[in-house]
C-alpha cells in the first residue's frame, strides 16, 4: 500500500510552499500504513513560519496535511518576531515584515511582554497613542515608545496604577504647553517628570508682489 498523494492545505502569505514539500518529502519513509506520521508533522514543524501541523492518512493512499501559518504580532529584539501567544520564532532577516511594533525582553519572556503590550495598547487607544516599542530589562523596568517618539518609562512595579496616572493627566500636558512630549518618567509615587521636544521652525510664507509671473520666476521664461 504505498503512498500516491501527499496533500498539504493551508493558506500561506510567508511560508514557501516548495521549502515545505522539501522538508516533508524528506521526512516520509515507508508506506500508508509504516510513514511515521510523527516525524512528518515534526519536519514541517521545524520550519520558522509553521505555526501548528496536523498530519492524518486518508485511504487509500493519502497522506493528508493541515498547515497553519505564523501570523506575526510584533518584531522580537532585532531578528525575531512573536505571535501572539507570546511565542518567538525566527525566520530569515529577508523575510522580516516591515512596519510591525517592537518588542523585547530577557529569554522567556515572550508571553508576559505580548501580555503587557496588548494591555497598554487597549489602555491607550483613547488618547489616539498607540504602542510601537515595549521592552522589558532583566531587572524588571518596563519601557514604551508610541508611534510619535515619546517614551515612557513605567518603571518595575505598579505599572497599572502609573499607567493610568500618565491618560488621566495626559490631555493637560497637551493643554499647558504647545511643544511636544519627548519622555515622561513616571517612576515616583506620587508625580511624574516630563522632558519636552522643541516646537518645529516656522514655515516662511512665499511672498509673491502683485502681478508676479509664477513661471518666470528664478530663470527666463522660453
Amino acid at each position: 500500500m504505498p503512498l500516491n498523494v501527499v496533500r498539504i492545505d493551508g493558506d500561506f502569505r510567508h511560508l514557501d510552499r516548495s521549502e515545505l514539500e522539501k522538508a516533508v518529502g524528506e521526512a516520509i519513509r515507508g508506506n500508508f500504513f509504516t510513514v511515521d506520521v510523527e516525524a512528518v508533522r515534526a519536519a514541517a514543524h521545524r520550519l520558522a513560519w509553521v505555526d501548528e501541523v496536523s498530519v492524518r492518512r486518508v485511504w487509500p493512499g493519502t497522506l493528508k496535511m493541515q498547515v497553519k501559518e505564523q501570523v506575526p504580532l510584533a518584531r522580537w529584539g532585532e531578528a525575531a518576531l512573536v505571535n501572539g501567544r507570546g511565542e518567538v520564532f525566527e525566520p530569515r532577516a529577508s523575510e522580516l515584515p516591515e512596519g510591525l511594533p517592537r518588542l523585547a525582553g530577557p529569554d522567556g519572556s515572550g508571553s508576559e511582554v505580548v501580555a503587557e503590550y496588548l494591555r497598554i495598547g487597549q489602555a491607550l487607544a483613547p488618547l489616539g497613542l498607540q504602542v510601537a516599542e515595549l521592552a522589558t530589562e532583566p531587572r524588571g523596568g518596563w519601557r514604551m515608545v508610541d508611534g510619535g517618539g515619546m517614551a515612557l518609562q513605567l518603571g518595575t512595579r505598579d505599572q497599572g496604577a502609573r499607567l493610568a496616572r500618565f491618560i488621566r493627566v495626559y490631555p493637560r500636558l497637551l493643554a499647558e504647553d504647545p511643544r511636544p512630549l519627548a519622555a515622561v518618567d513616571l517612576r515616583y509615587t506620587n508625580g511624574l517628570a516630563v522632558v519636552r521636544g522643541e516646537l518645529p521652525p516656522p514655515q516662511a510664507e512665499e511672498s509673491e508682489e502683485p502681478g508676479a509671473d509664477r513661471g518666470t520666476r528664478g530663470g527666463s521664461r522660453v
